[in-house]
């Protein structure tokens, strides 16, 4: 099925019936016809061109995805080795694979600061930009200077920034992010990575997961999810945690476990409250109908 694929970029890292749980955050999830790895923004660029007319998805971490446990019926591109840094004054450019641990790190070493808040984030610079991911008030809109994309460059106004959204959601692929930081002493900026690092472990569990599943849309949706009574609720081998009830965490379970757990809170909530919750996290295959 995939013969011209392979005699075209058969010399990328490759590999048929890769299981993609363990690729992905909850650790669950079937297996994809076939995952690459591009190793570099140029060959990323050609691969995407191959593939325009046939099913693909890109992945970074995965650790905001929730993949089917039927799988994935498709080409999956892997953007982990598309790592490389480079600092230019006070502007930092990444490749959309670099862990933001990474860039975190780079930062820091150049004395620069403005990804602090990113420093503890389980994700890719990629799924950075294209969720506008953050957390305690800071965001990826915060830091970026612009994004070489699939469909062009775009500055920070361009990228059509909004609460966990940018125009890269719909599927349009990251290819290289520049953020613009500020020169700072490193005691202070460690002093930020402290009080950061130290939040994030007071308020959020360990464990396989997907971080917050649902999104914060003037209210927060933890407080609300456990007013309805459903921290510990579990269905299978997923569960809400104790500690943070807008985490669901998998303990060896489904991805079906999990989708279904995710439709019961926002089921049980919208008959409580007449909120309805919207999902933060992403889903890859097709899963079963939940059954209430």
């Amino acid at each position: 099925m995939y013969k011209d694929l392979i005699e075209k970029f058969g010399d990328l890292e490759h590999v048929f019936d890769f299981r993609l749980g363990k690729a992905t955050g909850f650790k669950t999830g079937g297996n994809a016809d076939l995952l690459i790895y591009p190793d570099s923004v140029e060959r990323f660029k050609a691969l995407l061109e191959y593939l325009k007319d046939a099913p693909h998805f890109v992945i970074g971490s995965g650790t905001n995805l929730l993949v089917s446990d039927k799988g994935y019926r498709g080409v999956v591109i892997s953007t982990k080795k598309l790592n490389k840094i480079k600092t230019n004054g006070n502007i930092l450019v990444c490749e959309s694979g670099v862990k933001l641990s990474s860039a975190v790190r780079v930062a820091v070493e150049n004395s620069l600061s403005g990804l602090e808040f990113a420093s503890d984030i389980p994700g890719t610079v990629g799924g950075l930009v294209a969720m506008n991911a953050g957390c305690y008030n800071k965001s990826c809109e915060d830091a970026v200077c612009y994004v070489v994309a699939e469909n062009g460059v775009y500055n920070k106004a361009g990228c059509e920034f909004s609460y966990r959204r940018s125009r890269f959601l719909s599927g349009e692929a990251v290819f290289v992010a520049a953020f613009k930081l500020k020169n700072a002493e490193e005691e202070v900026i460690e002093y930020k990575l402290d009080r950061f690092k130290s939040a994030r472990r007071k308020t959020q569990p360990r464990g396989n997961s997907c971080g917050s599943v649902f999104l914060n849309e003037g209210y927060f949706a933890g407080k609300i999810i456990d007013q309805a009574g459903l921290k510990g609720a579990r269905i299978g081998g997923a569960f809400v945690s104790e500690q943070h009830a807008n985490f669901i965490l998998s303990d060896g379970g489904c991805s079906q476990d999990i989708h279904d757990l995710i439709l019961h809170i926002k089921k049980k909530v919208y008959i409580e409250t007449g909120i309805e919750l919207h999902e933060e996290v992403r889903y890859l295959g097709e899963f079963d109908e939940y059954r209430s």
